[in-house]
C-alpha cells in the first residue's frame, strides 16, 4: 500500500499560532476552573466507588488480572494506528522516521488528555527539526480532522448495534441519536471549515476585538499559510487519498477500544459477546463526548460506563471494574508522553504547565 507524497514544504518563516496549548501560562481563572473540575471529578470518582462497594469492584478486578497487560498492549496498539494515519498525511518522502512521530504523538497526546486540544501545538513543535511549523501544523490538523471522521463511522456502526440488540430506555435512545447527529454535523462542518480555510477566518473574527486586534493581527499571514497548506488535502486527488487512508487507520484505531471492551466483557461476565462490547464502548463514547470540558473526564467517564455497562446487563461493580481498568491503562500511555515532554524541557514542574514553546530554540 503506497501513499502519495505530502505538498512541499513552504519556507520555515511561520510562528506558533497563538492557542491555549503553545505553552503560555492559562488566565488564572481558566486554570482555576479547570482545577476545580479536576477535583470534582475526583470526588464523584471516589463516590462512585463508594456507592457500589469497594469489595466487590476488587473482586471483579481480580478476575482481569494479568490480562491488564493485554488492556495496555491493545491501547498501544491504538495509538500506533492513530500515527499511521498521521504519517500518512506527512507522505514520501516522510521527513522524521516513525518512531519519531509516533514520540511526538503520545508526547501531544499526553497534553490533550487534559486540555482537548492543547497537545496540537507541542506536536508541531517537537516536529521543527525535521519540518516547518507551519506544514507540521497543518498536518497535524488535517489528521485530526480525519480522525475524527473515522470516530463518527465507528460510533455509528456502534449506535446501529446497540440500537437493534438491546432494549434501551427511549430517552436513551434519543440522546444516543441526538448526540451521534450533533457529532456528524461537526465532523461535517469541521471538514468544510477545513476545506475552505478555517484559522484565517477565525482570526479575522477575533481581531474585531478591539482588545485583541494588536495581538492577533501579527498571526494573520501565518494562519493564512497554515490554511493553504491543509486545503491541498481536500482539493487534490494524490492528497485525497492520503485523507482517506488517515481515516482508514483512524477508524482502525478506535475498534481497539472496542477489543478491550470485549476482553473485558468476557472476564467479568462471559454471557455477553460482541454486541454487548459493541454498544457499551459506542454508548459511553458518545455519551463521554457531551462532556469533553472536564479535565481527562475524571469521575464522569466512569460513571458513564457504569450506566451504560448496566444498561446491557452488567452490575454495576462489574461496570466500575471496567471503567476503573480503562482509566489506568490510559494512565499508562500517558507515562511515555511526559517523559518525552520532560526530555525536551516541555514541563514546567514547579508550576505543573507547559514551558512557553518560544523559549526552546529548534535544534537540527
Amino acid at each position: 500500500m503506497t501513499v502519495p507524497p505530502a505538498p512541499a514544504a513552504a519556507a520555515p518563516d511561520l510562528v506558533p499560532l497563538p492557542e491555549e496549548g503553545n505553552g503560555k501560562a492559562a488566565r488564572p481563572r481558566s486554570r482555576a476552573l479547570r482545577i476545580l473540575l479536576f477535583v470534582a471529578g475526583i470526588g464523584a470518582l471516589a463516590a462512585l466507588a463508594a456507592l457500589v462497594g469497594w469489595g466487590p469492584i476488587m473482586e471483579n478486578l481480580a478476575r482481569i488480572n494479568v490480562y491488564f497487560f493485554v488492556l495496555v498492549a491493545l491501547c498501544g496498539a491504538a495509538q500506533l494506528f492513530f500515527t499511521l494515519g498521521w504519517w500518512s498525511i506527512v507522505g514520501r518522502p516522510h521527513p522524521m522516521s516513525f518512531a519519531e512521530l509516533f514520540a511526538t504523538y503520545l508526547a501531544g497526546d499526553s497534553v490533550n488528555y487534559f486540555t482537548g486540544v492543547g497537545g496540537e501545538p507541542v506536536k508541531a513543535h517537537l516536529l521543527t527539526p525535521k519540518m516547518d511549523f507551519g506544514r507540521a501544523f497543518a498536518t497535524i490538523w488535517v489528521n485530526r480532522n480525519a480522525d475524527v471522521l473515522g470516530q463518527w463511522l465507528f460510533l455509528a456502526v456502534g449506535a446501529v448495534v446497540a440500537l437493534t440488540h438491546f432494549t434501551l430506555p427511549a430517552f436513551v435512545r434519543w440522546l444516543v441519536i441526538a448526540g451521534l447527529t450533533v457529532l456528524g454535523a461537526l465532523a461535517l462542518g469541521f471538514t468544510g471549515m477545513l476545506r475552505r480555510g478555517f484559522f484565517g477566518p477565525f482570526l479575522r473574527m477575533f481581531s474585531k476585538i478591539p482588545v485583541l486586534r494588536k495581538k492577533l493581527q501579527r498571526f494573520e499571514q501565518d494562519a493564512h499559510a497554515v490554511d493553504e497548506k491543509m486545503r491541498v488535502y481536500y482539493h487534490r486527488e494524490e492528497h485525497r487519498t492520503q485523507f482517506a487512508f488517515a481515516v482508514l487507520w483512524g477508524f482502525i484505531g478506535w475498534c481497539g477500544g472496542l477489543f478491550e471492551t470485549w476482553i473485558v466483557l468476557r472476564l467479568l461476565s462471559p454471557s455477553h459477546g460482541f454486541a454487548s462490547a459493541y454498544a457499551v464502548e459506542a454508548l459511553a463514547m458518545i455519551l463521554n463526548s457531551i462532556l469533553l470540558f472536564i479535565p481527562a473526564r475524571i469521575g464522569t467517564a466512569e460513571g458513564i460506563r457504569v450506566a451504560v455497562a448496566a444498561v446491557v446487563g452488567l452490575t454495576p461493580a462489574q461496570g466500575a471494574a471496567y471503567a476503573l481498568v480503562r482509566r489506568a491503562r490510559e494512565i499508562v500511555w500517558l507515562m511515555p508522553g511526559f517523559v518525552i515532554l520532560l526530555k525536551h524541557h516541555l514541563i514546567d514542574m514547579a508550576h505543573l504547565r507547559l514551558q512557553s514553546l518560544t523559549e526552546e530554540e529548534p535544534t537540527a
